[in-house]
């Protein structure tokens, strides 16, 4: 495997305005969409107040502040 054929630990940053509503998930596994990484994840939970994330297909964990989820793909 090459390395450009990896993804990234740590999704690109989009340049977009966070939802108006955003979501706040509640169940582990709970299938989110992280508007500023432009990436559909599963919940892992909570700290300090940010949302960990992991890829659908898994992987490594990233996270976000909660203001950037959503429900729905933007």
């Amino acid at each position: 495997m090459n390395a450009s054929a990896m993804t990234p630990a740590a999704p690109p940053v989009r340049r977009v305005a966070p939802p108006t509503t955003p979501y706040r998930p509640s169940t582990v596994g709970e299938r989110v969409f992280d508007v500023r990484s432009g990436r559909w994840a599963a919940f892992m939970g909570w700290q300090h107040g940010r949302a960990y994330l992991r890829p659908l297909a898994g992987g490594v964990e990233w996270d976000t502040e909660a203001r950037w989820l959503t429900d729905t793909e933007q």
